[in-house]
């Protein structure tokens, strides 16, 4: 048995947009900070402050809107509004000084707070002080203070105050390792490395002589940066135009798209004790925060999605969404995969199940029963509606659905006239129904619907072999993908492509028939196709590369073909051959870290199957799950790929975190750099629900 991995909580990251409430416009929000456990923002309406719960306007009689905000160490908030400085002491506003062209500020460990204006560095204590003036003709747009030292970023280089009468020395581009004179912001952690977000990456400053510079090689997502915070919890944070960037525990996040943020263009972030960061961009705030889940959690998470959102007549499948992001608008999709996508969900569901029994947990048990036979018995309506025997229908539509009804060649009305069907059914969708059918056989305990299920699968079985193995349409003709035949695979070099994979599905197909109904015929049909036409050996080489790109979805039906496949056949010198076949797919699909591959090579295997990896990526799954659109391709620290993907799009050499890519199911993609359907589309979430229940059932995690 493959070793089992221990999953404990784990940080999983999510969000929350605040656009408007109670009057409060917070669109154009440019700058932001907390102080304890307050929020505070300038944005198009004045200052408004954040409890945790409600944002509420905070204005004074202000000269012009704020454009300068600094939270104080005892709670204290000061705002600029462009010619006085105001001080919000927790019950009042007043103003403390009149300044103009007040640029940048802070306060150091003392509680001193400097400030740039009038040409001026400013010292305020218990009084006013002028500390020098600031020299050359350039934009200073942060200051920081580490003990006795002083730093400004500017618009021409990274300057230091120093000497007994106090005056700045220039660190530039041309006289030091500074990449840039382009210095956006700084801020300085309590070891004294100063970090500076630029034009060019990040730089880390220590002693005088010390410096790190961080580009996309290391890493940075965005090296165009224009803001920097450091975080209590270790974290570090960057605002860019193209999103916000986070270094934590040692590795990069990057957040964009409307998955994590309202807008891109990031103007300022703010960071709670707690590690939570408020972004504040032109098109609101958002919150991202990485809060302490168990998958057991995200599971009942995920299980809540489908049931509430993604089903009709037990089909599941993903939603399409009348207006944008809103996933409570729109219907379920009636796609041409049904069949394959509700199979899915089933064997998820079985798994469940099992795994529910056995851990004595009967409420959830009887859960995810009822969801298997409810979506298992709809799965078998697909046969029982087209009226021809052991043909399933891709998918069906009812006559209370608006789109019944709609012209298209390949719907057809049953007699009755309550359903129509969807023929040219394709190998996927076989290929899912016994997967679905092989799982839900052996595990399920209703012994009449296990029979129904033997029964459907060996009139199908009968259909393909009786039909020389095609799937065989209300036409007459084969539908386009269902070949199995050893003419076409083998002889007809039209079909090299599918040649090991469609061999591979037959096999399959025949030796879960075998399993489930007894019947020798199957068995003998299995044994001829291999010894007399070689699709053992056809299976092999099943996956293939063209022009530098896979068909993904490929990848789906081997792995789902293994499975059913390869928990029956015993035969050493069958298997020597099969698990070869296995072995080279799965090292070929080792670097996409995708749990369902992974997990159902440990279960059939019993070898490692990088389960760490399995894990990240379904921890790396957000909870949101709309289709917004995504962006990679400008970024520094991704290598893109010379071939385009099988659809022409870009990819990368490596995949990125599944937090940072295109949604997709793992028929998808997973090297897809940009993509999206613009937020009007939500998957649903059997793609973690059935890797996550698989390696449940088969003791390759333990949660």
């Amino acid at each position: 048995m493959a070793m089992k991995v221990s999953v404990s909580q784990y940080g999983q990251w999510a969000k929350e947009f605040f656009v408007e409430m109670n009057g409060a416009d917070l669109k154009g929000a440019k700058q932001i900070a907390t102080t304890d456990k307050l929020v505070y923002t300038i944005v198009n309406d004045g200052l408004v402050e954040f409890d945790g719960e409600t944002w509420r306007t905070k204005n004074a009689d202000w000269s012009n809107l704020p454009s300068l905000l600094l939270s104080r160490r005892k709670g204290s908030v000061w705002v600029y509004d462009g010619e006085k400085i105001w001080v919000w002491d927790g019950k009042q506003w007043h103003v403390v000084r009149k300044f103009e062209n007040l640029s940048a500020w802070t306060e150091d460990e003392s509680g001193n707070v400097w400030l740039v204006a009038e040409n001026q560095l400013w010292r305020y204590g218990q009084d006013w002080e002028r500390v020098t003036r600031i020299p050359l003709n350039a934009e200073v747009r942060s200051i920081a203070c580490w003990h006795d030292q002083v730093a400004l970023a500017t618009s021409f280089g990274f300057w230091f105050l120093q000497g007994k009468r106090f005056h700045f020395k220039e660190l530039l581009k041309d006289f030091s390792p500074l990449p840039t004179n382009d210095i956006r912001d700084l801020a300085v952690d309590n070891f004294g490395h100063w970090w500076l977000a630029t034009d060019k990456g990040v730089v880390i400053f220590c002693d005088g002589d010390g410096w790190l510079h961080l580009t996309g090689k290391d890493g940075v997502p965005i090296e165009n940066l224009n803001k920097i915070r450091l975080g209590k919890d270790g974290s570090a944070w960057f605002a860019s135009n193209c999103g916000a960037i986070c270094l934590k525990d040692g590795k990069w996040h990057y957040f964009a798209s409307q998955r994590w943020l309202p807008c891109d263009e990031v103007y300022d972030i703010a960071l709670l004790d707690d590690g939570s960061a408020f972004i504040a961009t032109s098109n609101g705030i958002a919150k991202i925060w990485q809060g302490k889940m168990t998958f057991a959690q995200k599971a009942e998470f995920f299980e809540r999605q489908v049931n509430e959102r993604h089903k009709r007549f037990g089909y599941v499948t993903v939603r399409w969404l009348e207006r944008q992001g809103d996933v409570n608008s729109g219907r379920v999709e009636i796609s041409d995969n049904d069949g394959l996508w509700t199979a899915l969900y089933v064997a998820a569901e079985c798994f469940r199940y099992a795994v529910a029994k056995c851990e004595g947990k009967e409420d959830e048990a009887n859960e995810a029963l009822k969801n298997a036979t409810e979506s298992l018995k709809a799965i078998l309506f697909l046969e029982q509606v087209t009226g021809i025997k052991g043909f399933p229908a891709r998918a069906v539509r009812h006559r209370s659905e608006p789109e019944f009804g709609t012209p298209h060649p390949e719907w057809h009305k049953t007699e009755d006239g309550e359903w129509e069907w969807k023929g040219d059914t394709s190998s996927d969708e076989i290929v899912g129904h016994f997967f679905a059918y092989s799982i839900a056989y052996d595990l399920l305990p209703d012994e009449e619907l296990r029979r129904q299920v033997a029964e459907t699968a060996k009139r199908i079985t009968d259909h393909i072999v009786e039909n020389g193995f095609f799937l065989v349409d209300l036409d007459g003709k084969p539908t386009t993908w269902g070949v199995w035949a050893p003419e076409k695979l083998n002889h007809d070099e039209t079909w090299w492509g599918d040649r090991g994979l469609n061999s591979l599905e037959l096999l399959a197909i025949l030796k879960a028939t075998y399993h489930m109904t007894g019947d020798e015929c199957y068995e003998q049909i299995y044994r001829n196709l291999i010894e007399r036409h070689h699709y053992a050996l056809n299976t092999v080489r099943q996956k293939i590369f063209v022009n530098g790109f896979t068909n993904h979805s490929d990848d789906e039906l081997a792995f789902l073909s293994y499975y059913t496949l390869l928990r029956y056949e015993t035969d050493p010198d069958l298997m020597r051959i099969l698990l070869m076949s296995l072995e080279r797919t799965w090292q070929m699909e080792r670097k996409e870290r995708n749990p369902l591959w992974n997990f159902i090579y440990g279960a059939l295997t019993g070898k490692p199957c990088d389960a760490e990896a399995a894990v990240r990526t379904l921890q790396e799954i957000p909870l949101d799950l709309v289709h917004w659109d995504v962006r990679n391709s400008h970024r520094a620290d991704v290598r893109i790929d010379e071939a385009l993907g099988r659809f022409g799009e870009m990819q990368a050499v490596e995949p990125l975190p599944f937090t940072e890519r295109p949604m997709h199911k793992w028929n998808g993609n997973p090297y897809r750099l940009d993509g999206g359907s613009k937020g009007m589309v939500e998957e649903d979430a059997t793609f973690f629900l059935l890797p996550y229940w698989l390696a449940k059932f088969h003791q390759l995690i333990d949660d």
